[in-house]
């Protein structure tokens, strides 16, 4: 069954046109940008902020054992 899914798609996308491949390309394009660039430039990671391997370890088990309640909400 998988198999016969798999041979449907490579098929179809051996038989695009030339506009077919434009857009599939230009959908790709678009992906990258979307989840690499803008990944690395407006979302870093919170450990590039965290200065030393102990305040990581920290910071990891604080995250790790951090219980949130609906009244620990209210309260921040």
């Amino acid at each position: 069954m998988f198999k016969r899914i798999l041979f449907f798609y490579i098929d179809g996308f051996k038989n695009l046109s030339d506009l077919g491949r434009k857009l599939w390309v230009i959908i790709i394009i678009k992906l990258v940008v979307i989840f690499v660039v803008l990944k690395v430039f407006f979302f870093p990671t919170i450990t590039s902020k965290v200065k030393g391997e102990e305040n990581l370890k920290n910071l990891y088990v604080k995250q790790l054992t951090k219980v949130t309640t609906s009244k620990q909400k209210k309260e921040e």
